[in-house]
Protein backbone atom coordinates (compact mmCIF):
# COMPACT_ATOMS: atom_id res chain seq x y z
CA UNK A 1 0.00 0.00 0.00
CA UNK A 2 0.71 3.64 -0.80
CA UNK A 3 4.13 4.95 1.90
CA UNK A 4 1.81 7.76 2.70
CA UNK A 5 -0.96 5.95 3.32
CA UNK A 6 0.62 4.15 5.89
CA UNK A 7 1.44 7.28 8.14
CA UNK A 8 -2.14 8.37 8.92
CA UNK A 9 -2.46 8.38 12.86
CA UNK A 10 -5.42 6.02 13.45
CA UNK A 11 -7.67 8.57 15.12
CA UNK A 12 -11.25 9.29 15.82
CA UNK A 13 -11.60 11.48 12.62
CA UNK A 14 -9.81 9.36 10.51
CA UNK A 15 -11.62 5.83 11.33
CA UNK A 16 -14.91 7.88 10.45
CA UNK A 17 -13.55 9.20 7.53
CA UNK A 18 -12.38 5.55 6.12
CA UNK A 19 -15.56 4.38 7.23
CA UNK A 20 -17.64 6.84 5.19
CA UNK A 21 -15.54 6.46 2.41
CA UNK A 22 -16.02 2.28 2.63
CA UNK A 23 -19.87 3.01 2.77
CA UNK A 24 -20.02 5.06 -0.55
CA UNK A 25 -17.91 3.24 -2.09
CA UNK A 26 -20.02 0.51 -1.38
CA UNK A 27 -22.82 2.02 -2.19
CA UNK A 28 -21.53 2.84 -5.42
CA UNK A 29 -20.70 -0.90 -5.86
CA UNK A 30 -24.42 -1.75 -5.55
CA UNK A 31 -26.12 0.97 -7.54
CA UNK A 32 -23.83 -0.31 -10.49
CA UNK A 33 -24.92 -3.97 -10.10
CA UNK A 34 -28.01 -2.69 -10.17
CA UNK A 35 -27.75 -0.75 -12.95
CA UNK A 36 -25.98 -3.31 -15.11
CA UNK A 37 -28.68 -6.63 -13.61
CA UNK A 38 -31.20 -3.80 -15.44
CA UNK A 39 -29.38 -3.47 -18.27
CA UNK A 40 -29.10 -7.26 -18.97
CA UNK A 41 -32.74 -7.78 -17.98
CA UNK A 42 -33.51 -5.27 -21.36
CA UNK A 43 -35.22 -2.27 -19.05
CA UNK A 44 -32.04 0.07 -20.20
CA UNK A 45 -29.88 0.03 -23.21
CA UNK A 46 -27.24 1.73 -21.78
CA UNK A 47 -24.95 1.49 -19.15
CA UNK A 48 -21.33 2.00 -18.04
CA UNK A 49 -20.17 0.20 -15.08
CA UNK A 50 -17.78 1.96 -12.50
CA UNK A 51 -16.84 -1.28 -10.79
CA UNK A 52 -12.67 -0.83 -10.36
CA UNK A 53 -13.12 3.04 -10.40
CA UNK A 54 -14.92 3.54 -6.72
CA UNK A 55 -12.00 4.51 -5.30
CA UNK A 56 -10.82 6.46 -7.55
CA UNK A 57 -14.20 8.10 -7.86
CA UNK A 58 -15.29 8.39 -4.44
CA UNK A 59 -12.06 9.47 -2.51
CA UNK A 60 -11.61 12.03 -5.08
CA UNK A 61 -15.65 13.59 -4.67
CA UNK A 62 -15.10 13.80 -1.02
CA UNK A 63 -12.74 16.37 -1.01
CA UNK A 64 -14.81 18.69 -3.49
CA UNK A 65 -16.63 21.49 -1.20
CA UNK A 66 -19.99 20.43 -2.75
CA UNK A 67 -22.44 23.97 -3.60
CA UNK A 68 -19.26 25.85 -3.83
CA UNK A 69 -16.53 24.00 -6.21
CA UNK A 70 -18.07 22.92 -9.99
CA UNK A 71 -17.52 19.13 -10.89
CA UNK A 72 -18.24 18.21 -14.53
CA UNK A 73 -18.05 14.87 -14.38
CA UNK A 74 -18.00 12.38 -17.65
CA UNK A 75 -20.80 9.08 -18.50
CA UNK A 76 -18.86 6.67 -16.12
CA UNK A 77 -18.77 8.76 -12.71
CA UNK A 78 -21.31 7.20 -10.93
CA UNK A 79 -19.20 7.80 -7.55
CA UNK A 80 -18.52 10.81 -8.45
CA UNK A 81 -22.50 12.11 -8.46
CA UNK A 82 -23.39 10.10 -5.73
CA UNK A 83 -20.58 11.17 -3.51
CA UNK A 84 -21.57 15.23 -5.09
CA UNK A 85 -25.32 14.28 -3.71
CA UNK A 86 -27.51 12.59 -5.97
CA UNK A 87 -29.51 9.69 -4.34
CA UNK A 88 -29.75 6.66 -6.21
CA UNK A 89 -33.39 6.87 -6.62
CA UNK A 90 -32.07 9.80 -9.22
CA UNK A 91 -29.41 7.71 -10.61
CA UNK A 92 -31.69 4.93 -11.38
CA UNK A 93 -34.78 7.09 -12.75
CA UNK A 94 -31.99 8.72 -14.69
CA UNK A 95 -30.99 5.41 -16.22
CA UNK A 96 -34.57 4.64 -17.03
CA UNK A 97 -35.96 7.88 -18.56
CA UNK A 98 -32.67 7.91 -20.62
CA UNK A 99 -33.52 4.76 -22.65
CA UNK A 100 -37.17 5.45 -23.14
CA UNK A 101 -36.79 9.02 -24.31
CA UNK A 102 -33.41 8.24 -26.51
CA UNK A 103 -33.95 5.29 -27.76
CA UNK A 104 -30.55 3.53 -29.49
CA UNK A 105 -30.00 3.92 -33.13
CA UNK A 106 -27.57 1.33 -34.61
CA UNK A 107 -24.14 0.63 -32.85
CA UNK A 108 -24.29 4.27 -30.69
CA UNK A 109 -25.74 3.65 -27.70
CA UNK A 110 -27.22 7.14 -25.94
CA UNK A 111 -24.36 8.22 -23.14
CA UNK A 112 -25.14 9.45 -19.54
CA UNK A 113 -25.39 13.01 -19.22
CA UNK A 114 -25.06 13.75 -15.29
CA UNK A 115 -25.94 17.06 -13.78
CA UNK A 116 -26.97 18.19 -10.55
CA UNK A 117 -27.20 21.87 -10.60
CA UNK A 118 -28.10 22.62 -7.27
CA UNK A 119 -25.10 21.26 -6.19
CA UNK A 120 -22.54 22.92 -8.92
CA UNK A 121 -22.17 19.59 -10.93
CA UNK A 122 -22.36 20.35 -14.89
CA UNK A 123 -23.91 18.50 -17.31
CA UNK A 124 -21.62 16.84 -19.53
CA UNK A 125 -21.66 17.00 -23.12
CA UNK A 126 -21.54 13.56 -25.64
CA UNK A 127 -18.25 14.33 -27.20
CA UNK A 128 -15.35 13.18 -25.43
CA UNK A 129 -13.16 15.56 -23.67
CA UNK A 130 -14.88 18.56 -24.45
CA UNK A 131 -15.94 18.96 -20.64
CA UNK A 132 -12.34 20.10 -20.30
CA UNK A 133 -12.99 22.89 -22.28
CA UNK A 134 -15.78 23.63 -20.30
CA UNK A 135 -14.09 23.17 -16.84
CA UNK A 136 -11.22 26.12 -18.04
CA UNK A 137 -13.81 28.77 -18.98
CA UNK A 138 -15.79 27.84 -15.41
CA UNK A 139 -12.03 28.07 -13.66
CA UNK A 140 -11.39 30.99 -15.93
CA UNK A 141 -14.43 33.00 -14.55
CA UNK A 142 -13.90 32.01 -10.72
CA UNK A 143 -10.47 33.86 -10.97
CA UNK A 144 -11.77 36.34 -12.66
CA UNK A 145 -14.61 36.92 -9.83
CA UNK A 146 -11.55 36.55 -7.41
CA UNK A 147 -13.68 33.53 -5.78
CA UNK A 148 -11.37 30.59 -4.43
CA UNK A 149 -14.04 27.99 -6.04
CA UNK A 150 -12.09 24.84 -7.57
CA UNK A 151 -13.40 23.39 -10.82
CA UNK A 152 -12.57 19.75 -11.07
CA UNK A 153 -13.19 17.77 -14.45
CA UNK A 154 -12.51 14.10 -15.08
CA UNK A 155 -12.34 11.96 -18.13
CA UNK A 156 -10.70 8.85 -18.79
CA UNK A 157 -7.63 7.92 -20.87
CA UNK A 158 -9.61 8.10 -24.26
CA UNK A 159 -10.07 11.66 -23.55
CA UNK A 160 -6.37 12.78 -23.55
CA UNK A 161 -6.14 11.38 -27.75
CA UNK A 162 -8.72 14.54 -28.34
CA UNK A 163 -7.38 18.14 -29.31
CA UNK A 164 -10.06 19.50 -26.72
CA UNK A 165 -8.19 17.83 -23.84
CA UNK A 166 -5.06 19.60 -25.02
CA UNK A 167 -6.38 22.83 -25.47
CA UNK A 168 -8.22 22.85 -22.32
CA UNK A 169 -5.16 22.06 -20.43
CA UNK A 170 -3.10 24.65 -22.18
CA UNK A 171 -5.78 27.40 -21.23
CA UNK A 172 -5.59 26.39 -17.40
CA UNK A 173 -1.88 26.34 -17.32
CA UNK A 174 -1.42 29.58 -19.20
CA UNK A 175 -3.64 31.17 -17.01
CA UNK A 176 -2.50 29.66 -13.98
CA UNK A 177 -6.99 28.47 -13.42
CA UNK A 178 -7.86 26.59 -10.13
CA UNK A 179 -8.22 23.59 -12.08
CA UNK A 180 -8.17 19.90 -11.32
CA UNK A 181 -8.14 17.65 -14.32
CA UNK A 182 -9.12 13.48 -13.19
CA UNK A 183 -7.95 10.82 -16.04
CA UNK A 184 -8.96 7.94 -14.67
CA UNK A 185 -6.65 5.58 -16.49
CA UNK A 186 -7.61 1.97 -16.92
CA UNK A 187 -4.81 -0.72 -16.75
CA UNK A 188 -4.56 -4.51 -16.46
CA UNK A 189 -2.11 -3.95 -13.44
CA UNK A 190 -1.07 -1.07 -11.55
CA UNK A 191 1.50 0.90 -13.80
CA UNK A 192 3.12 2.14 -11.19
CA UNK A 193 4.79 -1.27 -10.10
CA UNK A 194 5.57 -2.16 -13.40
CA UNK A 195 6.25 -0.84 -16.89
CA UNK A 196 2.82 -0.31 -18.71
CA UNK A 197 1.66 0.70 -22.43
CA UNK A 198 -0.99 2.36 -21.28
CA UNK A 199 0.58 5.53 -19.80
CA UNK A 200 -0.58 7.87 -22.80
CA UNK A 201 -0.62 11.24 -20.86
CA UNK A 202 3.66 10.94 -20.43
CA UNK A 203 3.50 10.40 -23.95
CA UNK A 204 2.24 13.83 -24.16
CA UNK A 205 3.31 17.38 -25.12
CA UNK A 206 2.13 18.82 -21.75
CA UNK A 207 2.42 22.79 -21.17
CA UNK A 208 4.42 24.06 -18.20
CA UNK A 209 2.68 25.55 -15.49
CA UNK A 210 0.67 22.13 -15.01
CA UNK A 211 1.11 19.89 -11.71
CA UNK A 212 1.22 16.56 -12.50
CA UNK A 213 1.57 13.27 -10.61
CA UNK A 214 0.01 9.67 -10.73
CA UNK A 215 -1.54 7.80 -8.47
CA UNK A 216 -2.96 4.16 -7.61
CA UNK A 217 -6.40 4.89 -8.40
CA UNK A 218 -7.23 1.34 -6.40
CA UNK A 219 -5.77 3.03 -3.02
CA UNK A 220 -8.87 4.79 -1.44
CA UNK A 221 -6.27 6.54 0.71
CA UNK A 222 -3.35 7.76 -1.71
CA UNK A 223 -6.44 8.78 -3.82
CA UNK A 224 -7.96 11.20 -0.71
CA UNK A 225 -4.40 12.22 0.22
CA UNK A 226 -3.68 13.54 -3.53
CA UNK A 227 -6.79 14.96 -3.94
CA UNK A 228 -6.72 16.81 -0.85
CA UNK A 229 -3.04 18.07 -1.53
CA UNK A 230 -4.63 19.13 -4.65
CA UNK A 231 -7.40 21.53 -3.88
CA UNK A 232 -5.60 22.96 -1.47
CA UNK A 233 -2.90 23.62 -4.21
CA UNK A 234 -5.54 24.99 -6.67
CA UNK A 235 -7.45 27.05 -3.94
CA UNK A 236 -4.56 29.03 -3.09
CA UNK A 237 -3.94 30.26 -6.58
CA UNK A 238 -0.87 27.99 -7.49
CA UNK A 239 -2.00 26.64 -10.49
CA UNK A 240 -4.01 23.89 -12.44
CA UNK A 241 -3.19 19.75 -11.76
CA UNK A 242 -3.39 16.64 -13.81
CA UNK A 243 -4.14 13.72 -11.40
CA UNK A 244 -3.78 10.21 -13.54
CA UNK A 245 -5.24 7.91 -10.93
CA UNK A 246 -4.78 3.83 -12.35
CA UNK A 247 -7.38 1.89 -12.08
CA UNK A 248 -8.28 -1.86 -12.89
CA UNK A 249 -11.87 -1.71 -14.80
CA UNK A 250 -13.93 -4.99 -14.90
CA UNK A 251 -17.79 -5.91 -15.28
CA UNK A 252 -20.17 -7.13 -12.44
CA UNK A 253 -19.77 -11.20 -11.68
CA UNK A 254 -22.89 -12.38 -13.72
CA UNK A 255 -21.48 -10.49 -16.49
CA UNK A 256 -17.90 -11.60 -17.20
CA UNK A 257 -15.53 -14.26 -16.41
CA UNK A 258 -12.90 -12.46 -15.58
CA UNK A 259 -14.61 -10.71 -12.93
CA UNK A 260 -12.05 -12.87 -11.02
CA UNK A 261 -9.31 -10.71 -11.93
CA UNK A 262 -10.74 -8.14 -10.22
CA UNK A 263 -11.66 -9.94 -7.22
CA UNK A 264 -7.40 -10.22 -6.38
CA UNK A 265 -6.73 -7.74 -3.46
CA UNK A 266 -4.68 -4.97 -5.46
CA UNK A 267 -6.81 -4.48 -7.99
CA UNK A 268 -10.50 -4.44 -6.10
CA UNK A 269 -10.86 -1.02 -4.19
CA UNK A 270 -13.59 -2.71 -1.62
CA UNK A 271 -11.25 -5.79 -0.76
CA UNK A 272 -8.20 -3.28 -0.26
CA UNK A 273 -10.60 -1.05 1.45
CA UNK A 274 -11.61 -3.97 3.84
CA UNK A 275 -7.88 -5.23 4.38
CA UNK A 276 -6.63 -2.15 5.20
CA UNK A 277 -9.04 -1.85 8.01
CA UNK A 278 -8.94 -5.24 9.07
CA UNK A 279 -5.19 -4.31 9.63
CA UNK A 280 -5.31 -1.34 11.39
CA UNK A 281 -7.89 -2.96 13.94
CA UNK A 282 -11.08 -0.95 12.34
CA UNK A 283 -12.99 -3.90 10.88
CA UNK A 284 -16.19 -4.90 12.93
CA UNK A 285 -17.95 -7.41 11.16
CA UNK A 286 -21.60 -6.49 13.08
CA UNK A 287 -20.97 -2.91 11.68
CA UNK A 288 -20.25 -4.20 7.52
CA UNK A 289 -23.62 -6.51 8.07
CA UNK A 290 -26.07 -3.59 9.21
CA UNK A 291 -24.16 -1.76 6.47
CA UNK A 292 -24.48 -4.43 3.48
CA UNK A 293 -28.04 -4.62 4.54
CA UNK A 294 -29.10 -0.95 5.23
CA UNK A 295 -27.51 0.46 1.71
CA UNK A 296 -28.82 -2.92 -0.34
CA UNK A 297 -32.74 -1.66 1.18
CA UNK A 298 -32.25 1.65 0.28
CA UNK A 299 -30.74 0.37 -3.69
CA UNK A 300 -34.30 -1.73 -3.61
CA UNK A 301 -36.70 0.99 -2.77
CA UNK A 302 -34.72 3.21 -4.90
CA UNK A 303 -35.36 0.77 -7.21
CA UNK A 304 -38.58 0.31 -7.04
CA UNK A 305 -39.74 4.00 -6.67
CA UNK A 306 -37.74 4.54 -10.02
CA UNK A 307 -40.05 1.70 -11.55
CA UNK A 308 -43.52 3.26 -10.50
CA UNK A 309 -42.48 6.48 -11.86
CA UNK A 310 -41.04 5.07 -15.50
CA UNK A 311 -43.15 4.27 -19.06
CA UNK A 312 -46.23 1.24 -18.22
CA UNK A 313 -43.87 -0.77 -20.46
CA UNK A 314 -40.80 -1.44 -17.63
CA UNK A 315 -43.35 -1.27 -14.71
CA UNK A 316 -45.13 -4.52 -16.49
CA UNK A 317 -41.61 -5.87 -17.03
Amino acid sequence: MHELCMSMKMTTSSTTLIQDLYARMLLTRLVDECAWHLHTQGHIQFVASCRGHEAAQVASALCIAVGKDFTLPYYRDLGVVLTIGMTPHEVLRTYLHLSSTEPCSGSQPPLLHWGYHKHNMVTGPAPVATQILHAAGIAFACKLRKTDAVTVAYCDDSATAEADFLEGVRFAALHQLPMIIICEQDCPANPLSSPSPLRQISSLELPEGLTIQQVDGSDFLAVYEAMSAAMAHARTGRGPLLLELFVTRSLPPSSSEKDAELSELEADPLLRCVEYMRRNGLWDEAWAHQLQDRLATEVASALQDALRESSPDIQSA
